[in-house]
């Protein structure tokens, strides 16, 4: 992709940028899923800025000179989010999948490539003079070697085992631990696929485009191949983040409302908020009581209500504060609670599973993340109370 691109390139890669950061900022800003879950898909969702701001300023006919006279270390920076962006949203599906994800120590591991290619540039560019940077980036010198070209294509193939292993996550706790999963179940899955596939694809591109840059360092590839496989990334990744945008808002029970809401949509917030509405939720989730099928889901739960999933998630999220996940299991500790105290003579284990839950961890983790303590030391002092 020596060649210069044409200007409306430029503009997919700066719409890119916009959109990307706007995105980002929604998400955040929305309050309408896990803070973590938030962040991690903003950060991903950034990384794609990077990356364009990369693309633009590298090979972009309108900016290269300006950002080469204006600050030439500005080169390269974008290019580092190559380390970030699959790990981010290899993070991103963890939060989703676990509901007790926490980012560790250990995870610092994954920032080894980010670490190791950022030393590699300082080595190979930062650490030049001025002149020397404006020579390298005029001729193309560091693009061209064998070094920059062999680390890109490492880079291109970790970020495509990281969303395969995004798949792998998915597959694998979708059908076994179901509880083990954070709030898959409200997440519009075919929100999720878009996501991965589209990105998926677009990352395989990327890894074909860096084979054939090292097949060219011993045989000549038609540049026009190169610069089309470019170039179908630049738009494909445009697309993908507009088409990611556009079913987010408009699909209220995807991962969130993203722009302001309609007057038919406040109409269906203050009827989903009325008295009457929410107690009769109330009434069939203690008489029914549906949360004890393990496998729930919220449109599943909807029916039972006889409402729209629209008008549940509606209500979950602004009258009880709670996303579905959050308001099931508390139905399910409450008559974990009861059990522990009026059928002492059942085990832990015998419990949790007849109150719905799958893992015996997630049912630990949620029981004292609500009442401060572990069902057996609930059990326990509660014995000792009654006795």
């Amino acid at each position: 992709m020596s060649s210069v691109v044409f200007n409306l390139n430029d503009i997919i890669l700066v719409m890119t940028f916009v959109l990307s950061i706007l995105f980002a900022l929604m998400l955040i800003s929305s309050h309408r899923m896990p803070d973590i879950s938030a962040y991690l898909l903003s950060g991903f969702l950034a990384s794609q800025a990077l990356i364009a701001f990369h693309e633009l300023t590298f090979f972009g006919v309108r900016f290269r000179f300006e950002v080469l006279d204006f600050e030439p270390n500005l080169f390269f920076v974008g290019s580092l989010a190559y380390c970030l962006d699959a790990v981010l949203l290899y993070f991103y599906i963890r939060s989703s999948v676990y509901s007790d994800f926490k980012l560790t120590k250990k995870d610092l591991l994954h920032l080894i490539p980010f670490v190791a290619y950022a030393v590699y540039l300082i080595v190979v560019y930062y650490s030049l003079s001025d002149l020397a940077k404006q020579i390298s980036i005029e001729n193309w010198e560091l693009y061209h070697t064998w070094h920059f070209i062999a680390s890109d294509t490492a880079i291109k193939l970790l970020r495509m085992f990281y969303i395969v292993s995004c798949f792998v996550l998915i597959a694998r706790y979708h059908s076994r631990h179901k509880e083990a999963r954070a709030d898959i179940s409200t997440i519009d899955l075919n929100w999720l696929k878009l996501l991965l596939v589209g990105f998926l694809i677009i990352m395989f591109v990327e890894v074909i485009l860096s084979v054939l840059k090292v097949v060219n360092l011993r045989v000549e590839i038609d540049v026009s191949t190169l610069i089309g496989l470019g170039l179908f990334s630049y738009y494909a990744t445009f697309l993908l983040v507009v088409s990611l945008l556009f079913y987010s808002v408009t699909k209220s029970h995807s991962i969130m409302p993203i722009l302001a809401q309609t007057p038919e949509q406040i109409g269906d917030d203050k009827k989903a908020q009325q008295p009457s509405y929410t107690q009769r939720i109330e009434t069939i989730m203690e008489s029914e009581k549906p949360y004890l099928l393990p496998d729930i889901t919220i449109d599943e739960l909807a029916k039972t209500l006889d409402v729209s999933t629209k008008d549940l998630s509606v209500t979950l999220n602004r009258h009880f504060q709670v996303n579905f996940y959050e308001f099931i299991n508390k139905y399910r500790i409450d008559e974990a609670k009861r059990l522990l105290v009026n059928a002492p003579q059942k085990s832990i284990t015998e419990i949790f599973y007849e109150v719905g839950f799958n893992s015996k961890s997630v049912f630990y983790t949620f029981f004292k993340k609500t009442e401060g303590m572990t069902p057996s030391e609930y059990k326990k002092r509660n014995r000792l109370t009654n006795g």
